[in-house]
């Protein structure tokens, strides 16, 4: 007699509860990751630059004959003197910045806002301004300068033990990699398996690193070059500047121009800044949205509106590391997502069909190849 209200108790849930409870699990999920960043963005960060270094390692390895170990070794040396001269040339620009705002720019911005000041006298939105966000002496004081210049040292600080780890972290990784790929082919052989699919994903993911540093480095060039031509104070920084945010999809381009456009502004005549502004946009255009989709394609799959969110998902987050991520992190989603055969269906609104790439013609990972011996 209790049989059918058993069976009914234990019957499949509804869609709209299946919903329900895998939309209650994504936020759990995403508190979690939020919540365990300062231990996931050390390793994160020791995954993607293992996947872009792994170059180097096999062509020391493989073309120059170098024992493995030195082959690791000579790439986190590399990684590291890379990482510690941007930052340490960042930082002491940074100081000269703080230094040349107080002795140069504080009077020039005085000048300019008593000029706007007084022209809005007449409307009475002078008082209102003001009593906004006081006068420049205020929000420019030396009390504020030296508590911003505190708040970035100790981020630094945080930046460089984050760094140290994931070095640490990546060399571990580099010297287990061809081990990790013996194992793989292993599994794929015993137990029937195609990662062709994940494989091409790795391999687009390193290829879109290494294009978008590319990319980037072109950026940074031609930011400080157009910084020298219009005469902005300390161009090179604005061009280290725009290198390290051109990483951020959109975003990222629009922060690194700002800074310099605002300079031109001070230093110069609304024309310089128009000016500035227009060269910026000129190098964004052409770079992202000509010479990286040339070279990129649509080779991952996901629709740019996807991307944009995906940037402001990850960066609430992981913060800026998550925003710099944000595309390889949400490719191996997507591609998780492709093989589920409940989620299947988010990974099909999220598809943006690409391009054929010439590198999944021939992967190592695939079960039917030989292994290859290290």
């Amino acid at each position: 007699m209790g049989t059918p209200g058993i069976i009914h108790r234990l019957s499949p849930l509804g869609d709209g509860m299946r919903v329900l409870l895998t939309s209650a699990a994504v936020i759990i999920v995403l508190a979690g990751l939020q919540a365990a960043r300062d231990i996931i963005v050390p390793v994160i960060m020791a995954c993607f630059l293992a996947i872009v270094s792994y170059p180097i390692t096999v062509f020391l390895h493989k073309k120059l004959r170098f024992p493995h170990w030195l082959a690791v070794l000579c790439t986190v040396l590399a990684d590291f003197s890379a990482l510690f001269g941007i930052g340490s040339l960042i930082n002491f620009l940074a100081g000269s910045l703080s230094t040349e705002i107080q002795r140069v720019h504080l009077p020039l911005i005085v000048g300019k806002y008593t000029q706007f000041m007084a022209s809005l006298k007449e409307t009475g939105w002078d008082q209102y301004i003001t009593g906004i966000i006081g006068s420049p002496q205020e929000f420019l004081s030396g009390k504020m300068i030296l508590d911003v210049s505190t708040l970035i040292m100790n981020k630094a600080l945080t930046f460089v033990t984050v760094i140290v780890l994931t070095l640490i972290l990546m060399t571990f990784f580099l010297a287990e990699a061809p081990r990790f790929r013996r194992n793989v082919n292993k599994i794929s052989k015993e137990e029937g398996l195609d990662l062709l699919q994940f494989a091409n994903a790795l391999q687009g993911i390193q290829r879109y690193l290494l294009i978008k540093t590319f990319i980037s480095l072109i950026t940074g060039l031609m930011a400080w070059l157009l910084c020298l031509y219009m005469d902005i104070d300390f161009a090179l920084l604005w061009g280290i500047v725009a290198f390290t945010l051109n990483f951020i999809p959109t975003f990222g381009s629009i922060a690194a121009a700002i800074p310099p456009i605002l300079l031109a502004l001070l230093l110069g005549t609304p024309l310089n800044a128009l000016i500035t502004a227009i060269g910026y946009l000129a190098i964004n255009i052409s770079l992202g949205n000509g010479l990286e989709p040339i070279l990129m394609g649509k080779q991952f799959g996901i629709a740019m509106s996807v991307v944009l969110l995906s940037v402001l998902l990850w960066g609430w987050i992981w913060g800026p590391i998550g925003m710099l991520l944000a595309v390889p992190i949400s490719v191996l989603i997507k591609l998780a997502l492709e093989n589920s055969r409940d989620l299947k269906w988010i990974a099909m609104l999220l598809d943006n069909p690409p391009t054929t790439l010439p590198i999944a013609k021939k992967l190592p990972l695939h079960p039917h190849e030989s292994q290859e011996t290290d």
